[in-house]
């Protein structure tokens, strides 16, 4: 019993160190599912058959079968991938273990490729119709007792064969449910490390970009587009705003603006909150031209742009300065801008001017 013990969590052991490090690849990306792309679903499957062979490299013998939790990893990969990772892993798997045949003894094999089938096969079907739930992961692990119990069932006597179904039934059970806590807990960590870091690059007022990811951004500019530009945005009499209104509406006023610079810019383009009244536009690829157009069609909008506030309905203009990249770096494109900027405001406001 002692040594059934240690074999099983030493196998837990494994599983949970493997699935951690598994894990690192996908963190970053949107939780998988049968329709993920094709790659992911691929990759998951290798791990999973090497994992699986892991396992197997670490079995427990008992009474001539090899027990282990090969099964956990395998069916996860379809809980998660589908068919498509479920039956990766089981290829992967099962090359391994011909590699690992000795001496002719090809019967351990054969028991490999029937057990592996009768998993795959029936759990990839009912994927289809069943969530990704840890019920769903224990109906897989019933199967697999099934399947299991059903192979080595003539192969033991009866004394023999209810002491190894027992233990491999136990096994797989615990095994599968810490499993799936585990992936369930790492997702939940991970989910919220991006929230925070999600957090920490957004403004908390206007939602959009802060300083700190604007900074970021910019940094990265002369490396990876060949030519950009900048574009300054800065409310005019907004200090009016504030005082005739009050800073809620003064908020009011910033949000809705943060919203129609980011709506008005297209997708390749950052745009995010610089500071007080201020706003920045990073155009990454953008010629002179492109960067006038934008400019223009934002101050225009803006000037006929009703914004909602708690007070009514308001009306606002802005003031746009830009600079274009002209093989500067990124620290004096934001100073020309930011002079294009002032002497916009300086010539009467409402208006936009890119520095030469």
């Amino acid at each position: 019993m002692l040594t059934i013990i240690n074999s099983f969590f030493l196998n837990l052991c494994i599983l949970f160190t493997l699935f951690t490090i598994s894990f690192l690849p996908f963190r970053n990306r949107p939780r998988l599912t049968p329709k993920a792309p094709l790659k992911s679903r691929i990759l998951l499957g290798i791990q999973s058959g090497v994992v699986a062979l892991i396992l197997l490299a670490n079995a427990l013998p008992l009474e001539g079968i090899l027990i282990d939790l090969r099964s956990i990893p395998i069916s996860l990969a379809v809980l998660f991938g589908g068919w498509v990772s479920g039956t990766v892993a089981a290829i992967i798997f099962l090359v391994g273990r011909f590699l690992m045949v000795t001496d002719g003894a090809y019967i351990g094999f054969y028991l490999a490729v029937i057990t592996m089938i009768g998993l795959v096969l029936p759990i990839s079907l009912l994927r289809l119709k069943l969530d990704n739930t840890r019920n769903t992961l224990l109906i897989f692990m019933t199967i697999s007792v099934v399947v299991f119990g059903s192979a080595i069932y003539y192969a033991l006597p009866t004394e023999l064969f209810y002491p190894v179904i027992l233990a491999y039934t136990v096994m797989v059970y615990g095994g599968a449910c810490a499993a799936y806590r585990l992936l369930q807990e790492l997702r939940r960590h991970f989910e919220n490390v991006q929230h925070q870091q999600q957090l920490a690059r957004t403004d908390a007022l206007t939602g959009i970009a802060n300083r700190r990811l604007l900074n970021e951004a910019m940094a990265n500019l002369n490396v990876e587009a060949k030519e950009y530009a900048l574009i300054l945005v800065d409310i005019d009499h907004f200090k009016r705003v504030n005082d005739t209104y009050g800073h809620d509406v003064g908020d009011d006023v910033l949000r809705e603006l943060g919203m129609l610079l980011v709506a008005e810019s297209e997708e390749q383009h950052l745009v995010g909150r610089f500071g007080g009244e201020e706003f920045l536009i990073i155009m990454p690829n953008a010629n002179r031209d492109e960067v006038t157009r934008l400019a223009e069609s934002i101050r225009e909008k803006v000037s006929t742009f009703p914004f909602e506030t708690s007070a009514g309905t308001l009306h606002i203009t802005i003031s746009l300065g830009a600079c274009h990249s002209n093989d500067i770096e990124v620290d004096s494109v934001l100073k020309h801008a930011d002079e294009a900027l002032y002497h916009a405001k300086e010539s009467g406001r409402n208006r936009f001017i890119l520095a030469s």
